[in-house]
């Protein structure tokens, strides 16, 4: 059959809720990142793969006695062994489904094959890394088979096992996936070098084999897939940096837009903090607590978190005062509260809070809290 595949976020409030992150090779390759919870997934049978008519789409249905017709291609007198009552019509049937996915895109496009090829290869990466189950994720091409521009991976067992929101929270996450990438490909992942064949096989893999891209699931894929050439794209993930924004805006824009809402410039310092260290951002910026009578600075939605950044006027006590009220006030709401001083140890704060900000990476200057 020719299956194609579709999807759309979910939304809250009338507005699409997706995350994106900007990739960037060592070479400086660029790869797009976009991912959704729980987003609507349609598989579309669109009808035989080798009809006659490819404008004419899905099957013909008997809708007085429920029957399908068997094939398009059936002569009358085959069909007369079995026939169709007078009411028929032609339905493409499709099912839908709710699943956490993410979605890989090139930012220049590459080579159908190397497109299949890196699709098997990440989808059995992070069934290896996150020790998954095949039927627990799936990949598909996007827009279709003939014409791959995008790689759409989501989680198909119930529930999902919530691996794929890791790869955008979690800096190190793409670079382990093309490792261990590298690793199924018969590649050394730290030099790259060839292996040849996977450990305990009696035979070199030219191409492709079932130690490393092929699969009984991707059979329709065996003609494309190539392990040699997918290896410099995956050396280009290994060594990447992931970007990761927590809206729809690209990491650059999200965070240009907080600086837009800032106050002070002790604010936007802390902001390029964090960039300069690749830490997550906030969600937003100056959200009003009606409940509390107070703006934090900055919101982390997810985590339930609030951050303040306190300037020189907040060393007088009676200010002091006001804000251990707020806090107070927030944290009886179930916030969680951070308050980085101008003069405090911004680093300490970061590191004690990793589900908050992620992982830093070293940054080349020392903290500035002017």
């Amino acid at each position: 059959y020719e299956i194609r595949t579709g999807l759309r976020f979910k939304e809250v409030g009338g507005l699409v809720q997706y995350q994106v992150a900007e990739v960037t090779g060592s070479n400086g390759q660029r790869f797009n990142l976009t991912y959704g919870d729980a987003a609507t997934i349609w598989r579309i049978n669109l009808g035989w793969r080798r009809r006659a008519n490819r404008d004419q789409l899905g099957f013909v249905l008997d809708i007085e006695k429920g029957y399908w017709q068997r094939s398009d291609q059936l002569t009358d007198e085959e069909d007369a062994a079995d026939p169709l009552g007078a009411r028929t019509q032609r339905v493409v049937p499709f099912v839908e489904d709710r699943r956490n996915c993410l979605i890989l895109e090139p930012a220049d496009r590459l080579d159908l094959r190397v497109m299949a090829s890196l699709q098997s290869a990440l989808k059995k990466a992070i069934q290896a890394l996150y020790q998954l189950e095949d039927n627990e994720l799936a990949s598909e091409p996007l827009p279709s088979e003939d014409e791959r521009r995008q790689i759409l991976l989501y989680e198909s067992a119930e529930g999902g096992a919530g691996v794929l929101r890791r790869i955008l929270e979690d800096p190190h996450a793409l670079s382990n996936i093309a490792e261990e990438a590298l690793r199924v490909c018969h590649f050394d992942p730290a030099t790259g070098d060839d292996q040849r064949r996977a450990s305990g096989a009696s035979e070199d893999c030219e191409a492709a084999c079932y130690d490393c891209l092929m699969s009984y699931a991707n059979q329709r894929d065996h003609e494309f897939l190539d392990r040699q050439l997918v290896k410099e794209v995956l050396l280009e993930l290994r060594d990447s940096t992931v970007k990761a924004s927590p809206s729809a805006k690209s990491f650059t824009a999200h965070l240009e837009s907080l600086k837009a809402q800032c106050d002070s410039k002790l604010e936007r310092d802390w902001l390029d903090y964090l960039a300069a260290r690749d830490l997550r951002l906030p969600t937003s910026a100056q959200k009003f607590y009606e409940q509390c009578a107070t703006r934090p600075d900055f919101v982390y939605d997810r985590q339930h978190t609030a951050i303040y950044v306190d300037g020189p006027p907040h060393d007088f006590p009676d200010r002091q005062q006001r804000d251990q009220e707020k806090t107070a006030a927030m944290e009886d709401l179930g916030i969680t509260v951070l308050r980085f001083h101008h003069q405090g140890q911004w680093d300490e704060i970061i590191s004690a809070h990793p589900n908050i900000f992620g992982t830093a990476r070293e940054a080349a200057g020392e903290q500035e809290a002017s």
